[in-house]
């Protein structure tokens, strides 16, 4: 595989911090790290200092791909640049997700005919730890879902955990209408006349795209709770063919980087705790409702597995399919 330049947009973030060492330590490439607030200010990735520049130098770069992991207004403006002179994006953002003919990619979930593209889409975190979960489901035919997410504040970037971490209250949040500390927050992002929030519909609708239940029902609300790191969420899945719970804890345990927690008698499941700082989706409390329905308990760390890893790993097949 050739020596790649990659580009970092937002490195100094949590997850583009994340995503700039993964990318460093994985691919064969030279690194150039961009920011806004952050520009020409020094960071340490992979063992190495580096100068972030100003992404609005971004185009003048000879780079063969760009991690974007900026807001959207930041992807709506460069993307389209950049993809225009053959640059590869992968946008952490939700602005290109639902768009048609772009990728919204879960490696391992829907990865298997890729298609070429100069632009391939991040799911939003919660999204990427349901969609691992609940994947190995979709064969046994799945008539709705319903999900309650409990996300933490690192969700809300750095600001949402200087909120928790300072115990801020109102008139010093920054990230946040009320207080996160010791409580808990049951909207995340703007309500829509539905009723449901921004959060929720990307969450019902990113799901759908990805796992191909066009039609299919499915039911979310979004909380945010006082977590540093790692996004929880209860899943409950009703089915065509009657529950197997065995059947389904095996076949849950075959999905790649998810690792299966489930022993009601030892007190053994999936916490932010366990989970935080790995690759991996936890999943346990696989509980039979009724006989379609299944309950099942699934967590992630939202800036790693939700966000930098998913983003590294479609950079690495796109990288060894298209760019070699």
């Amino acid at each position: 595989m050739k020596k790649l330049s990659v580009g970092i947009v937002g490195a100094s973030g949590l997850v583009g911090s994340r995503l700039a060492n993964l990318v460093a330590d994985k691919l064969n490439c030279t690194i150039t790290l961009f920011g806004n607030k952050s520009a020409n200010k020094k960071m340490i990735v992979g063992g190495k200092v580096y100068k972030v520049q100003c992404v609005d130098s971004l185009v003048d770069h000879p780079l063969d791909m760009v991690g974007f992991c900026a807001d959207n207004q930041v992807s709506a403006r460069w993307i389209p640049l950049l993809t225009q002179k053959g640059v590869v994006c992968v946008d952490n953002s939700a602005h290109f997700r639902l768009h048609k003919n772009v990728p919204l990619v879960v490696p391992g979930v829907n990865d298997s005919s890729l298609p070429k593209s100069n632009l391939y889409a991040n799911p939003n975190c919660t999204t990427i730890g349901v969609a691992m979960a609940v994947a190995p489901l979709v064969k046994q035919g799945i008539s709705s879902l319903n999900v309650v997410t409990m996300q933490s504040a690192s969700g809300a970037g750095g600001d949402g955990l200087e909120d928790l971490c300072s115990r801020s209250s109102y008139g010093k949040l920054k990230a946040f209408a009320h207080p996160i500390y010791d409580n808990v927050i049951p909207q995340i992002g703007n309500i829509l006349p539905s009723g449901y929030t921004t959060e929720e519909m990307k969450l019902q609708q990113e799901l759908r795209k990805i796992l191909s239940l066009k039609g299919i029902k499915i039911n979310s609300f979004c909380a945010r709770v006082p977590v540093t790191i790692g996004h929880c969420a209860v899943v409950t899945v009703k089915l065509k063919n009657k529950v197997d719970v065995t059947q389904i804890r095996q076949d849950i345990a075959l999905q790649p980087n998810v690792l299966v927690f489930d022993n009601r008698e030892q007190n053994v499941y999936p916490m932010p705790l366990m989970i935080r700082q790995t690759k991996f989706v936890g999943v346990g409390r696989i509980v039979k409702a009724n006989a379609h329905t299944v309950n099942i308990f699934v967590v992630e760390d939202n800036l790693l597995r939700g966000a930098a890893y998913n983003a590294l790993e479609i950079m690495e097949k796109v990288a060894k399919t298209w760019l070699e």
